[in-house]
């Protein structure tokens, strides 16, 4: 029995733990896109003609290889993945901006990315299931 109780109050830390793990990637991920936001360089990536689309679990992800110049002339090109909205603009002809790394022009984030709350979603359900199931 005690090893039984032992087992249940293991279970609900590593849950909660687990938990927190994913709250504080959440929260890092949405920080590092404000940060970029917030202190990144712009610019606007060329058109690109070609993409691959990736189908999962009802979503779609793309990745195709962007093209653009950097505030002090260096071109760069990086292969990232991007949102559907943003396919939607470069179907339209509509410029797509980006905000860059200047150290690292290879990490860029769209400037119509807004972070996602699933991983702090994710961990919180988590935590709260092992406190309440365990």
């Amino acid at each position: 029995m005690r090893h039984q109780q032992q087992g249940k109050v293991l279970y609900k830390i590593l849950g909660v733990l687990a938990g927190l793990v994913f709250v504080g990637f959440g929260f890092q991920e949405r920080s590092e896109l404000s940060r970029l936001k917030k202190h990144g360089q712009r610019a606007v990536v060329e058109p690109i003609s070609e993409y691959q689309q990736f189908k999962q679990s009802g979503s779609s992800t793309y990745t195709a290889e962007f093209h653009f110049t950097t505030a002090d002339g260096q071109p760069a090109v990086v292969k990232h993945s991007f949102p559907e909205g943003v396919l939607e603009d470069f179907q339209a002809g509509r410029p797509v901006e980006i905000f860059y790394n200047p150290k690292d022009p290879t990490s860029f984030i769209f400037a119509r990315d807004e972070g996602s709350w699933m991983l702090v979603g994710i961990g919180a359900a988590l935590a709260i299931a092992a406190l309440l199931l365990a």
